[in-house]
């Protein structure tokens, strides 16, 4: 992957043959589901915390095999995102 001669193709796609159903991807992008908050909540933790924790969950990266040089900048930047720089 981390040479110049490698392709990469991602097309997700979901199909029903039912007529009344919602089909989601875990690459889906969007609005954080109110229900994931409310649970959240219900274990104790603030609508802050606990939209934060699922934020913070798509915003972990740690990929195998890469050099630390790279991790780390990939954190720093992460990091400032965070802080809203």
């Amino acid at each position: 992957m981390l040479s110049n001669d490698g392709i990469i193709r991602a097309i997700p796609e979901l199909d029903s043959s039912f007529y009344d159903v919602e089909l989601t991807h875990e690459a889906a992008v969007g609005k954080i589901s109110q229900e994931e908050i409310e649970y959240l909540m219900a274990r104790g933790l603030s609508e802050e915390e606990a939209t934060s924790l699922i934020v913070k969950g798509f915003l972990t990266i740690e990929i195998k095999g890469i050099p630390p040089a790279l991790q780390a900048q990939i954190d720093k930047t992460l990091e400032l995102a965070k802080s809203g720089f």
